[in-house]
């Protein structure tokens, strides 16, 4: 597979920039070493990211940064 982008990376970053790469329609691939949101996985509580009153940790944070991505046609491979 052919891809305009390629983010080495799945934290906050990566995950931020695949989003508006893959919504702008560019062929997106982020690589990841760890598990979605990378080293932010570890952290119990992230509580200054806005949508999230009550905070929320870093696992799920980046699970759902992974999903938005993706939702837009972004791909993940853990390498």
């Amino acid at each position: 597979t052919l891809y305009d982008v390629i983010i080495a990376g799945g934290g906050p970053g990566g995950y931020s920039a695949a989003l508006y790469c893959a919504r702008a329609g560019l062929r997106t691939l982020v690589i990841e070493k760890l598990s979605a949101g990378g080293q932010m996985a570890t952290t119990s509580q992230v509580d200054n990211y806005p949508g999230f009153e009550s905070g929320i940790d870093g696992y799920t944070l980046g699970e759902k940064m992974q999903e938005g991505a993706e939702r837009f046609g972004a791909v993940t491979q853990y390498a």
